[in-house]
């Protein structure tokens, strides 16, 4: 059904993992993405009208009125408006919060796509709300614009896990257990096998159910934990990256910077400069 999808030569650039970025867009027919190798960031739609087409290099399925879809990592996609149709959806690239781990267990429609149809107009509504609102805050430059964002988003997952509660599956205890030790004791130097002996699982069973459940893998959790910690202390210490890279479990300093370079499109001392940039003049005193 979507093999006009997965065959277009054109690919897409994929996105930097640590930017949340959001739009509003209204496609005619004939509008395509391709990402066969899929993205480092988790991809949110919600479809206001028309209908658009997900395909994951298999299978296909369309999305219409009312329906969320979440790509998670690394899973091939390739998406566009269906024919004679204009698609009129909202979207976001985001990195989840260890804590929204739950809100993402939607039905999975195909592999590698969770999907649920929201049906209750009043949620519709205020979903659509909510996104309109993170798109806003998302294109901001102000101080506080990523945290605006990132709460206009969180309210998005909440919003849509609590219209079908019923139908979302709860987090296994064990992956729970497994993600507050990765957020509270993240510079410790865990390993699969370790973080599976915590939680009284083989690590092969570990690792399997962990991806299931929060679609990504434990060492990449891990590590996202560790940057976005050493971000917020870019953001308000004035300790060395070294020693950044040290307190958040990176013991290699030039490892530490290759991975927030990739994963926040810079190095950290240019995050740095440039935070230090966007903060507000102290005020003169005068008598």
């Amino acid at each position: 059904m979507a093999s006009f999808l997965h065959n277009t030569a054109n690919e897409n650039l994929t996105t930097v993992p640590g930017i949340l970025i959001s739009d509003h867009y209204i496609r005619p027919s004939g509008y395509m993405v391709k990402r066969s190798k899929g993205t480092q960031d988790f991809y949110l739609t919600y479809t206001v009208s028309g209908k658009g087409i997900f395909h994951n290099g298999v299978e296909s399925k369309e999305c219409g009125e009312g329906e969320i879809t979440i790509i998670t990592p690394g899973t091939p996609h390739y998406y566009g408006t269906k024919e004679q149709e204009t698609w009129q959806f909202y979207w976001c690239h985001f990195m989840p919060k260890e804590e929204w781990a739950s809100l993402l267990l939607l039905p999975e429609g195909i592999k590698g796509i969770k999907w649920l149809a929201v049906e209750n107009a009043s949620i519709t509504a205020r979903i659509a709300s909510a996104f309109a609102n993170l798109v806003q805050y998302s294109n901001e430059s102000g101080p506080f614009s990523e945290r605006l964002a990132v709460n206009a988003l969180e309210e998005v997952l909440l919003l849509t896990a609590g219209s079908r509660a019923a139908e979302i599956r709860k987090i296994d205890p064990r992956v729970q257990e497994a993600l507050d030790l990765l957020s509270q004791h993240y510079s410790r130097p865990f390993t699969v096998a370790s973080l599976a002996s915590e939680v009284s699982l083989s690590p092969s069973r570990f690792a399997h159910l962990f991806k299931k459940q929060t679609g990504e893998s434990v060492m990449e959790t891990l590590i996202k934990i560790r940057l976005r910690h050493a971000k917020k202390r870019l953001e308000h210490t004035s300790l060395s990256i070294a020693e950044i890279a040290a307190e958040v479990g990176f013991n290699n300093p030039f490892y530490f910077t290759r991975q927030f370079t990739s994963f926040f499109g810079c190095p950290p001392a240019t995050f740095r400069r440039k935070m230090l940039a966007l903060q507000p003049a102290a005020p003169s005193q005068t008598h």
